[in-house]
């Protein structure tokens, strides 16, 4: 066994000590390690539990973060981050049916907008969201790259249609906007293609009878 194996004497066992980490990974660490337990507690956890969450020190997360509240919303930044939304969306097929694809897109903005919704209640966050560049919607570019193909089946310009489908999407991911009548993805993608109106042509008028083709009788002089 190892245990049993004599080593010559010159040989030394050297152990290099771990680097320390710099203040921006010690950081970026306890974030990840308190992530699921911001996502499950929001502003109600303690000092204590994220320090347990994190396996360090209350006097380690004070050193990193200066206080509670910061740590608070540099973890609400980080639950907030828009770019798994966008792998999301990066992932939805190009070949779909165009209709599908509405649907897909229609699904992922639900679901972005009720984690959205469910984290602000968590923070207890008046108002919209935190945002480090409101300006940025490069989410709508991903739209246009993924309705290329469908281009010449739009009326509106690409950038109009994906203002529509968040707006259908905001509102059908509000619980009390969906009682009695929750609305699906699908369900919604058909109302954005197909409209709520009747489109085909009008019915033909009836053929005109002998009788309605007949000269009407001229008036007679007085």
């Amino acid at each position: 066994m190892l245990a049993d194996v004599v080593l010559p004497e010159e040989f030394m066992v050297v152990r290099e000590r771990a680097r320390p980490l710099a203040p921006e990974e010690r950081r970026e660490a306890i974030l990840e390690a308190v992530l699921p337990l911001l996502l499950e507690k929001g502003r109600d956890v303690t000092s204590r539990e994220l320090a347990d969450a994190a396996g360090i020190a209350e006097g380690t997360v004070f050193r990193a973060f200066g206080d509670k509240e910061t740590l608070l919303a540099a973890g609400l930044e980080k639950l907030l981050d828009r770019e798994p939304f966008r792998a999301e969306l990066r992932r939805i097929a190009r070949e779909l049916p165009f209709e599908d694809k509405i649907a897909v897109i229609i699904e992922q903005l639900q679901v972005r907008f009720r984690e959205v919704f469910r984290i602000m209640t968590l923070f207890q966050v008046q108002g919209p969201p935190p945002q480090r560049d409101a300006s940025r919607e490069d989410w709508l570019e991903i739209i246009r790259e993924l309705l290329e193909p469908d281009a010449h089946r739009l009326a509106v310009p690409v950038e109009m249609l994906g203002w529509y489908l968040r707006l259908v999407a905001f509102g059908s991911s509000i619980e009390p906007f969906n009682h009695p009548r929750p609305f699906d993805a699908a369900e919604l993608a058909g109302l954005v293609v197909h409209g709520a109106a009747v489109t085909s042509p009008a019915p033909p008028l009836p053929p005109r009878t002998a009788t309605s083709t007949a000269a009407s009788p001229r008036p007679t002089a007085a």
